[in-house]
């Protein structure tokens, strides 16, 4: 609410996703401090913050370069689309943190190989995420590419690298939650199906693919790229 608040009144995108990656920060620490007694509950805070810290400074430095989100301009002066949006952002922390709210419900988890496995899917993920929003960032910031297309590094590999990384950190954090899980408690499993719904046809890829097609949909380059490189998993889709 605050943030939409302050969105519409300044009319700015510019911590629109810093709202976002630092609700996921605020209610993992409340978590921790009313319910935290295990080695998980400790290991997961640092994931969360680790991951909200650099998808929220990655998307604020982003921001403030290109100086707004295209996403926005047909809704930004209309506010009950603009708060559409952001109550559909505020509903995603709410599902996509249902994993960590189960475990932090439970006292004294015992440590284990599954925890473990989720970890490193959700380290895999982070890496990933990472490593392919600095090589689009950097390969934006360079004049000499303007008019193209990124295809180097991870990019070359996937035509949404960054994409499928965050769905991994979201895979391996319902992973870490998969000992603590009890009858409906299985349900946490929507959490890494709603971002990769949310990734796939909602607000991710659809609208990338729009915008890219329009930019350079008549080179036959792109074509080649679009035809011959997988749009989020390798080997699969």
């Amino acid at each position: 609410a605050i943030g939409l608040i302050w969105g519409y009144t300044q009319q700015s995108d510019k911590a629109t996703d810093l709202f976002y990656s630092l609700s996921f920060a605020a209610l993992t620490i409340v978590l921790w401090f009313t319910a935290a007694d295990s080695l998980m509950h400790h290991l997961l805070l640092g994931m969360i913050l680790l991951w909200s810290f650099r998808l929220g400074s990655y998307l604020f430095k982003r921001i403030h370069a290109m100086g707004k989100d295209d996403r926005f301009d047909k809704m930004r002066k209309q506010f009950i689309r603009f708060a559409g949006f952001w109550t559909l952002q505020a509903l995603s922390v709410l599902i996509l943190s249902i994993p960590i709210i189960i475990i932090y419900q439970k006292a004294n988890i015992e440590f284990g190989a599954v925890h473990l496995l989720g970890i490193g899917i959700w380290a895999v993920g982070l890496l990933i995420e990472t490593l392919a929003d600095q090589q689009k960032f950097a390969f934006r910031q360079n004049s000499a590419n303007d008019g193209k297309f990124i295809q180097t590094g991870l990019w070359k590999q996937l035509q949404h690298p960054n994409y499928f990384g965050e769905i991994l950190c979201w895979v391996g954090i319902f992973v870490c939650a998969i000992p603590s899980l009890e009858n409906w408690e299985w349900l946490a499993i929507i959490s890494p199906l709603w971002i990769s719904f949310l990734l796939v046809f909602l607000s991710g890829i659809p609208l990338l693919q729009k915008a890219s097609q329009k930019k350079y949909g008549a080179l036959e380059s792109y074509q080649t790229y679009q035809k011959n490189t997988p749009l989020l998993v390798p080997f699969l889709y």
